[in-house]
């Protein structure tokens, strides 16, 4: 896609985010058009991961890998820039943002985030299990038709008995899927597909003892909750085949919130982290998943806490930018030299701001400005990584010119600017710090 694929409404709506935030959305519907508008220097790494990940390994067999970049350096980008290359390469994908309710030692919470974030390929689709099992209805309807299968309902109970008696990392996934994909098959004969699809999105409270009977499910004690929260994922990820798809890219960002913990609660975070990058390997028939992390540097030592993970995530040999594909991680600040990276990226937020404002700049008069930006960022040493104040500070000075005219701005001026976002940035983020 390019800028073009934008609507002007749908510009102007990543232009006040991009203005306010320094970032786009963590949406990946809306991603789709909007990050491809604005993004550059990720594609080469992208094609990579794509030809070697989404092509070949992961389209059977999980893979994981980290990304790290200081605060401000582009991980949710590159995250949301790879779901929304996956979309396009026929997987589902997912983008949770760690933190409360989201952690990766609480498996069942994590998988909830999971469900409801799901999306898969098509345009049009709202993210959840509802979507999923209306698509994977629609595409098994598309496959008799293809083949001109003479009594469709006698095929799809068939296929129904071996989504049933089909091995599932949990014993009862197959079971409770099959009333869901019943009912969305033949709405006027549904008995219990709305209990399902709450127990499909692990609402496990929310089933009445009448539903429960029905399904044949009983409670889940405490203490087995993080395994069979695991084991909803697995299963879960499998089944999106069924769909049409290749298979799933799960994004976990801020992977960092989860490292405030010490002691045995971090142990905790690292062993619960170590699990989730092993478990699909015990899984017959494989698990076709592609799972990134996003972390600051500091997390890297964090790792050597625990041995067994940092064992997993560890660069053996070249690193991903020396052309290892197969290097754990992924390493942003050695994508481009900085200026070069934020000069491209201030040029092609040019027409994103014509597009959105609906107005012309001087092309030639706004590069320049754009690319002395991009040297006052790269040179200056503000805590944080440039991309979000550069992207911040340059939608608000081509604002300004909208308002008060076009005009070349010098380093010290725009240098103070950029000192004036980075204090701002600061402050909000000290403020969410805060926080209860």
């Amino acid at each position: 896609m390019s800028e073009s694929s934008l609507s002007q409404v749908d510009a102007l709506q990543l232009w006040a985010v991009l203005g306010s935030e320094g970032k786009a959305t963590t949406d990946l519907g809306i991603a789709r058009s909007s990050i491809p508008a604005y993004s550059v220097g990720v594609e080469a790494w992208l094609d990579r991961l794509a030809q070697t990940y989404l092509r070949q390994l992961c389209r059977k067999n999980a893979h994981f890998k980290v990304v790290i970049a200081p605060y401000g350096g582009g991980k949710t980008h590159f995250l949301m820039s790879l779901g929304t290359r996956a979309l396009d390469e026929g997987f589902a994908a997912a983008y949770i943002a760690c933190g409360p309710g989201a952690s990766l030692d609480q498996p069942l919470d994590l998988y909830r985030q999971f469900v409801r974030q799901l999306r898969l390929p098509g345009e049009e689709t709202a993210p959840g299990i509802r979507s999923l099992i209306r698509e994977v209805v629609r595409f098994k309807r598309q496959q008799m038709q293809e083949h001109q299968v003479p009594n469709q309902e006698a095929a799809f109970d068939q296929w129904l008995r071996h989504v049933r008696d089909e091995p599932h990392p949990d014993n009862a996934f197959g079971r409770v899927m099959v009333e869901a994909l019943k009912a969305a098959w033949n709405p006027e004969l549904d008995v219990v597909g709305d209990a399902a699809i709450r127990w499909l999105q692990g609402d496990l409270e929310t089933l009445t003892r009448d539903e429960r009977q029905i399904l044949r499910l009983g409670q889940i004690a405490a203490n087995a909750r993080a395994d069979f929260g695991r084991n909803l994922l697995l299963s879960l990820v499998r089944f999106t085949r069924e769909a049409g798809v290749h298979g799933v890219v799960l994004l976990f960002d801020e992977v960092e919130t989860l490292f405030t913990a010490r002691g045995k609660s971090l142990l905790r975070v690292l062993s619960a982290m170590r699990v989730l990058v092993d478990l699909p390997t015990g899984v017959p028939g494989g698990v076709p998943l592609f799972g990134v992390f996003s972390a600051v540097p500091d997390v890297l030592n964090e790792l050597s806490r625990y041995p067994a993970l940092q064992q997993r995530l560890a660069v053996v040999g070249a690193s991903f930018d020396e052309g290892n594909d197969f290097a754990a991680q992924l390493l942003l600040e050695r994508l481009d030299r900085q200026d070069h990276l934020l000069g491209a990226i201030g040029i092609r937020l040019i027409e994103v701001g014509e597009q959105a404002l609906g107005i012309r700049f001087d092309q030639e008069l706004q590069q320049a400005n754009a690319l002395r930006l991009a040297d006052v960022a790269a040179e200056r040493n503000l805590e944080v990584d440039a991309r979000r104040l550069f992207v911040k500070t340059w939608v608000n000075l081509l604002n300004l010119q909208r308002n008060e005219g076009e005009r070349a701005f010098g380093e010290a001026e725009l240098a103070q600017r950029y000192q004036g976002f980075f204090d701002a940035v600061k402050s909000s983020d000290a403020e969410e710090d805060d926080e209860p």
